[in-house]
């Protein structure tokens, strides 16, 4: 697993996680379970977890997962929300 920053984005600590393909849908899984599952937009073919600290996206194959943060993100909920993932820096 990898993470890109996305520099286009109107908040400057957006990142894009690269999961390994068999990672995909226990990861999905996973987020579920903590903040809810994906609603998913068949016009744009995306799916999105809007968590209270960070919107979670991507396509309907599940990989990259886009993080927008949210003002109220806390050095706590990326923590968090990597540990999920088994993204390490």
């Amino acid at each position: 697993m990898h993470r890109e920053k996305v520099p286009a984005c109107v908040h400057p600590e957006t990142y894009k996680y690269f999961l390994d393909r068999d990672a995909v849908v226990p990861t999905w899984q996973q987020l579920a379970a903590r903040w809810g599952e994906p609603r998913h937009n068949p016009g744009f073919r995306t799916m999105e977890i809007a968590a209270p600290r960070f919107t979670l996206r991507a396509t309907v194959l599940g990989n990259p997962i886009t993080v927008l943060r949210k003002r109220e993100c806390t050095a706590d909920d990326l923590a968090e929300l990597h540990a999920l993932l088994g993204y390490r820096e």
